[in-house]
Order: C-alpha cells, then sequence, then structure tokens
C-alpha cells in the first residue's frame, strides 16, 4: 500500500489545524503592522554566495540545496564537486534575503526602515517537538537604528504580540555577544576562536557547562583556556551582569543591556521575567551585539528569538548599514495555541443544508443572514446524515437548513 504521508519533517494541516494557524499569522500581522513595521517578500530560493557568507552557523551545515537543471549540471565531468552540481539554496531563515533585498531596495525605503517577513523557511533539522524541516518564521527587523531604542522597539512589539496570542507567562532573557567575546578573549581563547566558541556556548542549556568544556576539548581548545571560560561563566551565572567588569567588559556595553531591561520593564508593567542571561549565545555568527529569547511555560526551547547584526549587510552586499532583528517561532506557538486550546472570539464555522425543492436564490438569501454570526457553508441535504455529521464536524460546529432556520428552530451545535 502506497504512504500518503508527507516528507518526514514536514506536515499537512487539517481544516482546523490550518485555522489555527491562519488566525495567529494574523494577530502577528496585524501587531507588527499597528507597531509601525511594513510587510514584504522575498524568495524562498537564494543565491548561494549570500547564504554561505552570512556566518549562519550551524544552519549553513542544515541548507538544502537545489541541483543545477539541464546543460548546467555535467554529472560526467572528472573529479565532480558540491558547486559543479547545486546552484541555489533554500533560506535557512528570513534574515539573509532580507540584507539582500534591503541592498537591492535602500534608495527606495526610509531610513531607519521597519520590515516585516512572514513565510517558510527550510533546515535539514532532526524532526522534533517544535522544530520542522519546513517552517513558518515571522520576523520584524530595523535598518539604519544604531540604537538600544531599535532593540526596545522590536522586542516590547514581539511581547505586545505574544500576549495579543494568548501568553502570559514570559521570560525574557537578554544578553549581548560583546560580552561573550570580552569573556571568551579574557579566558584566553584567540579573536578567530570567537564564533567556534560561541556555537558551543550556545548549547549550554542543552549540555550543561560540563558538556561545553567536554565539546571545546574536542575541538582542539587549551584546557586551561577552557577551565578559565568555565570558571568566569560560573561566577556570572551566580552574581549577574556586574560581574562581567572584571572580565574586559566595557561599562557602556553593560550599561545598554541593563538600559533595556529597565525600559523593557517598565512598559511592559513589570508583568515579566526580564533579566540578564549569559547563557542567551544565538548560534549564528552573524550577530554582533544584544542577543535576546523569550520562554513560556510548557515549551524548553524559546518562542522568540533575535539580536544585533550590523556587519551581515556590508559583509554580503558591500553596504554598511546597521540591523536588528526579532522572530516569533510560528511552529512551537501555534502548537502551543492548540495545546491550550486558546480561543480567539472568530466567527465559529456553520453548514446550511438545502433540500432539491429549496429556491436557490432563498439559500443564497439565508445564507446572507447568517454570514452576520457565521462562516456559512452551504450543503445538499445528504442520504446519510450521521456519517455526514461525523465528518463535518472538523471543518464546522454547527448546522441548520434552510427549512429549519425559516421556521426559526435553534440552530444545531454539533459538538
Amino acid at each position: 500500500m502506497k504512504n500518503f504521508n508527507p516528507v518526514r519533517g514536514t506536515y499537512d494541516y487539517a481544516p482546523a489545524d490550518a485555522k489555527v494557524r491562519e488566525t495567529v499569522r494574523r494577530i502577528i500581522l496585524n501587531c507588527y503592522t499597528e507597531n509601525g513595521y511594513n510587510l514584504i517578500d522575498t524568495p524562498i530560493l537564494e543565491n548561494l554566495e549570500y547564504l554561505n557568507s552570512s556566518d549562519g552557523g550551524d544552519n549553513l551545515r542544515l541548507m538544502f540545496k537545489t541541483i543545477k537543471r539541464g546543460d548546467k549540471l555535467d554529472l560526467t565531468k572528472p573529479n565532480l564537486t558540491e558547486n559543479d552540481i547545486v546552484e541555489e539554496g533554500l533560506r535557512y531563515d528570513l534574515t539573509v534575503p532580507l540584507a539582500r533585498f534591503y541592498a537591492n531596495n535602500r534608495d527606495k525605503l526610509p531610513s531607519p526602515f521597519k520590515a516585516i517577513q512572514i513565510g517558510q523557511a527550510f533546515r535539514a533539522e532532526r524532526p522534533q517537538k517544535g522544530r520542522n524541516r519546513q517552517f513558518t518564521q515571522c520576523d520584524i527587523d530595523i535598518f539604519g537604528d544604531n540604537t538600544i531604542n531599535a532593540e526596545l522597539d522590536l522586542l516590547s512589539t514581539c511581547i505586545e504580540t505574544l500576549t495579543r496570542i494568548g501568553f502570559n507567562n514570559l521570560v525574557v532573557k537578554i544578553n549581548d555577544r560583546a560580552i561573550l567575546n570580552s569573556i571568551i578573549l579574557f579566558a584566553g581563547f584567540k579573536k578567530e576562536d570567537i564564533s567556534t566558541v560561541s556555537v558551543t556556548l550556545d548549547k549550554i542549556d542543552k549540555i550543561s557547562l560540563t558538556g561545553v568544556t567536554m565539546e571545546l576539548i574536542e575541538k582542539g581548545f587549551d584546557t586551561a583556556n577552557i577551565n578559565k571560560l568555565i570558571e568566569i561563566l560560573d561566577d556570572v551565572i551566580l552574581n549577574g551582569i556586574e560581574a562581567t567588569k572584571k572580565y574586559g567588559v566595557e561599562e557602556t556595553v553593560i550599561e545598554r543591556v541593563k538600559y533595556l531591561i529597565d525600559n523593557l520593564n517598565t512598559l511592559t508593567l513589570n508583568k515579566f521575567d526580564i533579566k540578564f542571561d549569559i547563557s542567551i549565545v544565538r548560534g549564528q555568527g552573524y550577530y554582533t551585539g544584544t542577543v535576546y529569547e523569550i520562554y513560556t511555560e510548557g515549551f524548553a526551547g524559546a518562542i522568540v528569538g533575535g539580536g544585533r547584526y550590523d556587519n551581515m549587510i556590508e559583509k554580503i552586499t558591500g553596504i554598511s548599514a546597521p540591523a536588528v532583528g526579532c522572530s516569533i517561532g510560528f511552529e512551537p506557538v501555534t502548537m502551543l495555541v492548540k495545546e491550550r486550546e486558546l480561543e480567539y472570539g472568530d466567527k465559529t464555522n456553520l453548514v446550511l443544508l438545502y433540500d432539491p425543492d429549496d429556491d436557490i436564490l432563498t439559500v443564497y438569501k439565508v445564507k446572507s443572514e447568517l454570514k452576520k454570526k457565521y462562516n456559512v457553508s452551504i450543503f445538499a441535504r445528504p442520504k446519510n446524515m450521521k456519517n455526514f455529521y461525523d465528518k463535518v464536524i472538523e471543518v464546522a460546529s454547527n448546522v441548520t437548513s434552510v427549512k429549519d432556520y425559516l421556521q426559526g428552530k435553534e440552530i444545531k451545535n454539533l459538538k
């Protein structure tokens, strides 16, 4: 028997699930738009040159690539390399396409430019709860603002959006790559080691400091430097951001993080746990300043992540522009919305049944009246009503007939 399941790590969405996803997407887009961000769209296919030059960390290893077509693909060529076979890549996030978009359209855009992207990305992930190979990202980014107020704008918008969706118990964790860089250098690592060490530090929450130690040893780093780094991290975890002053971190960087935390707390009326956390790294190498993640109860991973990436646009395009972004994880958010059975007051779905002798114009007149309260689907009355009800409940919870409605009978709730 044929297997009709979708490709591993991808999913079909039945009407009930698709409705949840579309409702959440609409809430996110509306809140982003109300806060002054502008919707753009970019292609799923992206130039490999830009993808590979982005310092995307492990995402580069997880990238899907497309094979050359027609005369461009010559499999008879001796000593074939990957470059002889592949041509483009599927975007693994929305940041690289956005950087290219900005470079291509900057003369027509205001500065600062506040962008929205809601679209699909692809990674060869090991599928697990909340992590798919095909997934939707909901990004907002600001180009042209090098002040910490850009981060304040992004994070306050994301927090507002999450509360509208129905998430009230949020934990916001903030760090700064400048703090991490100073600590790594203070521990004795070289400047060129920062990116590799940061990728390992990004796994602290999964493998603990012990696991970080083992992985850095496996990567061949000096044991004394590793031990010094762990000692520093232990101190900072215990004593907070003020402890970083002992390890070469500039006062201006510390004040930047504290400013962001203090003002976020004020804007959100101290409703959430907003704090500095040295373990927030964000594995992508393109981050240059603040990095942050937002968590909620009932899910181990972050549901929001982002940070400042001032050098990416110049590295990819040669055009200098400060940039900072934030992304809501659409897949875990919609999964949690369904698990928590959150309701949004949308119109419920109703099936309107008609008989062969019903006047079709009357059918549509009744439908028009019911649409003031319901989303209405018209069906000819089936012969097997029980079987019909068993199946239609997946897409509608209420049912009536033209005759019943005109006679003033109560609408039937199938649930």
